[in-house]
């Protein structure tokens, strides 16, 4: 018998229980791809969490203090105590300041790793640990098919994407075609879980590698119509997605766009109002198959800005409770720029700041296009 295993007490004609395990789950890092979660008990002793050899359990980074936090169980709870870190201690993203109870699956954060905290039967805990290795991998795969930066050239992009705490279906990317037009996507996949980011996965791959086939990647109607046909929610588990898919001319700076479901994105232009672009048609894979997609068309004066974001910016919860919409978000888009910040850098901190700091329960993808 390992140190991990328990003993119960059974009355003569009634089934063992299981005893409850209260453990943390050190999760993977994004350059692991090999080791499974390392499983910790707690007790009525202190688990040392820190840097070098000595401690209970040894996380090997320089972000992480020589003797950074400790976890103990005390009448039955898991409190988690800061040791005067450098870079702090978050338990579901707020760093703490004083001794913390966790709550059932809390996250603590101690720089580069993640634990998560759970009580359970044994089994149940090592088959929450494989569910939680799955969506690790799933969420790694959507986040290595995202583009690059494009600081230069006839439209520069920037992001920002922050991953929900339970893995999400947001996607985005962008490319020159063949023609010189430049084509940019942004979806999101209903639901959270492996299939929401698998399925985002596979719609990402289509479109950066050519479109779908058959479908012209400068037609945006086109480029609708296949992925509806191609990814039509019977054959996948009940999955449908939102789009927006846009394609630019920077001869004649035309843009053609259509979405699928999704808000519109909003165009900045110096010295006028924030304006929508969008247009009107069914999320895809929604069931509505030869359907004629309704296209729209801007011409981008200079100095034009395009904003393109998941619904996860802003369909967050105060602190008292209440519903954030768009509107919410869209006031703090229509500020001016703040000088050597970014835009997408602070159209982040504006969603941060409608969620009062807490975890984001979506995906959270906000791109910025300038048009110089």
């Amino acid at each position: 018998m390992d140190d991990t295993e328990r003993t119960s007490i059974r009355r003569p004609g009634t089934a063992a229980q299981p005893a409850e395990e209260p453990v943390l789950h050190v999760l993977q890092l994004e350059n692991d791809t090999t080791s499974p979660p390392r499983r910790v008990l707690l007790g009525a002793l202190p688990l040392r969490i820190g840097r070098v050899e000595g401690n209970d359990l040894v996380l090997p980074s320089p972000e992480v203090s020589r003797g950074h936090c400790s976890v103990v169980l005390q009448e039955g709870r898991a409190v988690v105590t800061d040791l005067g870190s450098t870079n702090g201690t978050l338990v579901d993203g707020q760093r703490i300041a004083q001794p913390t109870v966790l709550g059932e699956g809390a996250r603590i954060v101690i720089g580069p790793f993640t634990l998560a905290y759970l009580r359970g039967p044994r089994r149940t805990l090592e088959r929450a640990a494989e569910i939680e290795r799955d969506l690790e991998r799933a969420a790694r795969y959507v986040q290595a098919l995202l583009p690059r930066v494009v600081p230069e050239g006839p439209v520069r992009v920037d992001w920002r994407f922050v991953p929900s705490v339970a893995v999400g279906g947001d996607g985005f990317g962008y490319r020159t075609l063949a023609d010189g037009r430049f084509a940019v996507w942004l979806l999101d996949v209903a639901g959270h879980g492996v299939g929401s980011a698998l399925l985002a996965a596979s719609v990402m791959t289509m479109l950066r590698e050519g479109g779908p086939p058959g479908a012209d990647p400068g037609d945006c109607a086109a480029v609708l119509g296949a992925l509806d046909a191609a990814f039509e929610m019977d054959r996948h588990g009940g999955l449908f997605f939102t789009l927006w898919y846009g394609v630019y001319e920077p001869a004649t700076r035309r843009l053609s766009h259509v979405a699928g479901g999704h808000h519109p994105a909003y165009l900045a232009v110096p010295g006028s109002p924030l304006r929508p672009v969008g247009t009107r048609n069914p999320p895809v894979g929604a069931g509505f198959p030869g359907r004629v997609a309704q296209v729209g068309t801007e011409v981008l004066p200079p100095r034009a800005r395009l904003h393109l974001f998941s619904d996860g910016a802003f369909e967050t919860m105060t602190p008292a409770g209440v519903q954030n919409a768009l509107p919410d978000f869209l006031r703090a888009l229509e500020a001016p720029p703040v000088p050597g910040l970014p835009e997408p850098e602070r159209l982040l901190r504006i969603a941060q700041a409608l969620a009062a700091g807490a975890p984001f329960d979506d995906d959270v993808s906000i791109l910025t296009l300038d048009f110089p």
